[in-house]
């Protein structure tokens, strides 16, 4: 049976060899910015500590059971101005890959800026051969507005351009809660 997950922030003590590891295997870190050069330890205690100073809002993603961190999630980006924040998530630990785990770390991190902090859209890029995360975004209210390619070591990219709104996420929110309750919950 699939567990429930929620976000805490991430701490100095999440800083560890899991950790690491995860930011250092390729299959995790695919699809980020984190590009390919290995991080190591003091690389991930300056990230978790001067996130904050830079607007950026780090959690760390725990089953609700087991109490397992199995990877990490953020809010940044924010523009008050124009009411928008992007955000990006890792699941690090592969026996938590699929099923609902991915859906329920974006549909938290959206309920943190749409409610917790009064933002109105969630822009984004994914990467058009990313086929599951296009899925999940879709199967959670995203809209596909437009492709970009770029030309990205040494071959072309195609990224996706996305947004939810505040108003499409609580609408879409209502046939998730009924639909599984279990797993969403505003």
């Amino acid at each position: 049976m699939q567990e429930k997950i929620y976000l805490r922030p991430l701490c100095l003590s999440d800083v560890n060899k899991k950790y690491l590891s995860w930011v250092n295997d390729p299959s995790v870190t695919e699809h980020l910015n984190i590009g390919t050069h290995r991080l190591s330890q003091s690389d991930l205690v300056k990230y978790v500590e001067e996130s904050p100073k830079l607007g950026r809002h780090n959690y760390a993603i725990i089953t609700k059971n087991s109490q397992q961190h199995i990877g990490n999630s953020s809010i940044y980006s924010i523009d008050i101005a124009k009411s928008k924040f992007q955000l990006g998530y890792f699941i690090g630990e592969k026996n938590f890959l699929g099923g609902h785990y991915a859906p329920m770390v974006i549909f938290n991190l959206l309920k943190i800026g749409f409610l917790k902090m009064g933002l109105e859209k969630c822009t984004g890029y994914i990467h058009e051969q990313n086929i599951k995360a296009r899925m999940v975004n879709k199967f959670l209210g995203y809209k596909e507005l437009k492709k970009t390619t770029k030309f990205k070591t040494k071959n072309f990219t195609t990224d996706i351009e996305l947004e939810i709104t505040k108003n499409d996420w609580l609408k879409n929110n209502e046939i998730l809660c009924s639909q599984f309750p279990e797993f969403y919950k505003v």
